[in-house]
């Protein structure tokens, strides 16, 4: 029965996939307080699993396809961030996102120069021990377009997936201990009292009072008694003569009366804004006390119920008269034009676009240098997605439409790779042995150790900054989760958005350049 098991799920991959995706799924909402497994290692953890019933036989163009949609869609949606990012207010965050990851670089190479490490292990460590899943996909691009035998390719792939999931946990773990812990005790502060301090001075809302920011409008019923002054008056002479008062319904002998004829409809719109550097909650505040009420917010699909934690990156959808918003958005952020339509011929010519650039290679002292299609399709996603920007009724890729391609695109290409992995795990791990957590350990904590000193030191930043940035340069939103739980303050996401867009980047494309450099 298990023999028929084994051989039904091999000649049928699209079932063994389709189980690691759902298994993985469940596996993935593990947690203890607030570290979480997270679907990726889930998944695949689950595909390394059932991956050892034998060897999986599945088109290389099924994970690629699914890998480009999700890394354009991750581009696409950093990309008005990453942009943005290089205006001058933000140059101290640019400056230790890019000191960061050449810091990590050369941590990196030089322990895989000196422990001799392989360059498919190499491209599994910096995806887990820096958490950057995509560096998985990247990292096997570059596996794909060496001059060497197909076979070789398929160890050097199974390196990378068996090293990043040895990796992962430890370097997340590793990381939010540090910047929760370590990381203030290194500078001697207290993170508690420095973030009350930080909140403080520039006048930010404490999340411990709750939901404070709210519109004004108030809905009364009053009786009108013999001798009131609005007896026998008009509606239009009410509405002249109290201003901030509207009567919405009169009621008489228990009927709902007719308003009057000169009364007219007020233009409602709804409108989602994506909160920019020009938001403020001062600002908001103003715009809600002008009758405008917020319907949702969200950060990252996520909704939001406390609007004292709004920052930076998230989605306010507001609803008020047509003609105020126009201009009142323009104090916060900017509208996003989202529909319910995905513009499926911009989404598919921007990523072929993004594969041929990644196809181009560039041989600099016999070491070929390329993105991969991988790498091109996320620099097609961040020019893109800033142009969409520019222009919101062009190329319009829906919430939802984008969650799914980031969640099914990563996790479908991580249970094949995890699959056609399986079979050889034992013996990978085997020859990668105790080293391999040595050298995780190393790459996750020493980037982020200097970078932590260089931040104080040279560039001046204060602790919340600082440790903020670091989480976004690391992209281990783990650790912002820790220092917001720490704190009962998500301050540290203010600083954390610029240099998660930059992280995803430079940290996406330093898994191929290590891959190409080793190999």
């Amino acid at each position: 029965m298990w023999h028929n098991i084994s051989n039904f799920a091999l000649n049928n991959p699209s079932v063994a996939i389709f189980l690691t995706l759902g298994l993985g799924y469940f596996v993935g909402r593990f947690h203890i307080k607030s570290f979480k497994l997270g679907t990726t290692v889930g998944v695949l953890l689950v595909g390394l699993v059932i991956g050892q019933l034998g060897k999986f036989q599945i088109a290389p163009v099924v994970k690629n396809l699914f890998f480009d949609l999700f890394i354009f869609t991750i581009g696409y949606e950093v990309g008005p961030a990453f942009i943005n990012s290089f205006k001058k207010k933000g140059l101290k965050f640019i400056i230790q996102s890019v000191v960061f990851t050449v810091i990590a670089f050369a941590v990196a190479m030089g322990l895989f120069k000196v422990f001799h490490v392989q360059f498919g292990e190499a491209g599994g460590i910096i995806a887990g021990a820096l958490t950057q899943s995509s560096c998985i996909g990247t990292a096997n691009s570059v596996i794909e377009a060496l001059h060497i035998s197909q076979a070789a390719k398929t160890a050097a792939m199974s390196q990378v997936a068996i090293a990043y999931a040895l990796t992962y946990v430890f370097g997340t773990v590793e990381v939010l201990i540090f910047l929760k812990n370590i990381a203030p005790a290194i500078l001697r502060v207290n993170l508690r009292e420095a973030t009350k301090k930080y909140i403080e001075e520039n006048h930010i809302s404490n999340g411990d009072q709750g939901v404070k920011i709210s519109a004004n409008i108030r809905v009364r019923a009053s009786k009108l008694n013999k001798g009131c002054e609005f007896i026998g008056n008009t509606l239009t002479d009410f509405d002249k003569n109290n201003q901030g008062l509207i009567i919405e319904e009169v009621v008489r002998d228990g009927k709902m009366s007719e308003l009057d004829a000169n009364n007219f409809h007020l233009n409602l719109k709804k409108a989602t804004v994506l909160l920019t550097k020009a938001f403020s909650y001062g600002a908001l505040e103003q715009i809600l006390s002008n009758g405008v009420l917020i319907d949702t917010a969200e950060n990252d699909g996520q909704k939001i119920t406390d609007y004292t934690r709004l920052t930076v990156g998230d989605h306010v959808t507001i609803i008020g008269p047509a003609n105020y918003l126009t201009n009142a958005i323009k104090t916060i952020g900017y509208e996003k034009v989202t529909g319910t339509k995905t513009d499926v011929s911009f989404m598919s010519i921007d990523i072929f676009l993004g594969i041929l650039l990644g196809a181009i290679v560039i041989t600099i002292h016999k070491i070929p240098l390329t993105l991969g299609g991988g790498g091109g399709a996320l620099f097609a996603g961040l020019y893109f997605g800033w142009l969409q920007q520019k222009h919101p009724t062009t190329g319009i890729i829906p919430p939802s439409t984008r969650w799914l391609l980031k969640s099914l695109g990563l996790n479908l290409f991580i249970a094949v790779v995890g699959l056609q992995a399986g079979s050889g795990f034992v013996t990978a791990l085997k020859e990668m042995g105790w080293l391999v957590f040595v050298i995780d350990v190393l790459v996750s904590i020493l980037p982020h150790s200097l970078t932590l000193l260089f931040s104080r030191f040279v560039l001046k930043m204060n602790i919340v900054d600082n440790i903020g940035s670091l989480c976004g340069s690391g992209t281990i939103t783990a650790a912002l989760n820790a220092v917001n739980a720490e704190t009962d303050s998500s301050v540290f996401a203010l600083s954390y958005t610029p240099t998660y867009a930059l992280g995803n980047i430079f940290l996406t494309v330093m898994a191929p350049l290590v891959v190409a450099i080793l190999a």
